[in-house]
């Protein structure tokens, strides 16, 4: 403290009180540390013994649900139904936000658009939708294919008038064969080997085909129109339900098609299109208002409406 010249008695003192209470406090933690071996020894000997514990695996695992398979309705489902057919809870709420944006499922193809579809589950489900029938596409007749049906049954009961009072008058002068072969007039069918071009051939034409008629006829032509023109005799079946033999009869021969501007018609104008449907027409207006024109056919693979082979029957007929 005499070294301290500069502080005054009163600050020495204190100075001095601090100094002791520093004093006792290490020999009093000194003590305390001395007095209790054994407490510390216990502590230090559990936390080794925890740490040299070996190290139990937690795993948070779910209940595996067991997987069915049982007739169903995407359009109807809950998520419990939805769940109890294998598909994952994130499926589920997407098939939710589906009906909630896009309205229902109308095919079962439809449903394959489901993200993450794997081929296992569409195996096992497709052959068990049920789509009710308040959610099927309403396909009707046009106008003029109603009036020329009715045409052609009227005209065939007409005939057949004409053909049973014909054989009742000639059976009277005692010549059945002959009245016959006056009344009944086959059409001459093309033999094997021959055919003809569906791009070009009218429903008269189209009749000379074995197993092809009136009605058969004149949807082919109508389809043909619609398309734009076939690239490939197998089209000709999606016109109407027909035998396979009938593409033996048929060729096609390369034409202009008609092609449509996916950059310039509305959603009504595509949807004419036999190969494109509302939902695809609608991708296409959307991506053209929000991201300009489409350019190429790649475009059209990056929208979730359109699957591969969606595009690649619709190739021959879009320009841009």
């Amino acid at each position: 403290m005499k070294r301290l010249p500069f502080l005054t008695s009163a600050q020495r003192r204190a100075l001095l009180i601090v100094e002791w209470l520093l004093l006792i406090g290490i020999i009093g933690y000194s003590l305390w540390r001395t007095k209790t071996p054994e407490a510390t020894k216990v502590e230090v000997a559990e936390r080794r013994e925890w740490h040299s514990a070996p190290v139990k695996s937690f795993t948070y695992a779910e209940k595996e649900r067991p997987v069915e398979t049982f007739p169903f309705d995407p359009n109807t489902a809950d998520s419990t139904t939805l769940l109890r057919l294998g598909l994952s809870p994130w499926q589920v709420r997407s098939i939710y936000r589906y009906r909630a944006k896009l309205g229902r499922y109308h095919t079962p193809e439809d449903f394959m658009r489901l993200p993450n579809m794997t081929v296992e589950q569409w195996e096992r489900l497709k052959d068990f939708i049920r789509i009710a029938p308040q959610f099927r596409y309403v396909e009707p007749p046009s106008h003029k294919s109603y009036q020329r049906e009715r045409s052609e049954k009227i005209t065939y009961a007409t005939e057949s008038a004409e053909r049973d009072t014909a054989k009742a008058n000639l059976s009277l002068r005692g010549s059945q064969e002959s009245a016959e072969n006056h009344v009944r007039r086959e059409a001459v069918k093309l033999s094997p080997g021959q055919t003809i071009d569906i791009n070009s051939a009218d429903t008269t034409q189209l009749k000379l085909i074995p197993g092809i008629a009136s009605k058969r006829a004149a949807r082919i032509v109508a389809y043909r129109k619609s398309l734009g023109g076939f690239v490939s005799v197998e089209q000709a079946m999606e016109a109407i339900e027909m035998p396979d033999s009938v593409l033996h009869y048929m060729t096609v021969t390369p034409v202009e098609l008609a092609k449509l501007n996916v950059n310039r018609l509305s959603v009504q104008q595509l949807m004419k299109h036999p190969y494109l449907n509302f939902y695809q027409a609608k991708a296409i207006f959307e991506h053209r208002r929000n991201k300009g024109n489409l350019q190429s056919i790649e475009d059209l693979k990056h929208l979730d409406a359109f699957r591969p082979s969606d595009i690649d029957r619709l190739q021959p007929y879009i320009e841009f």
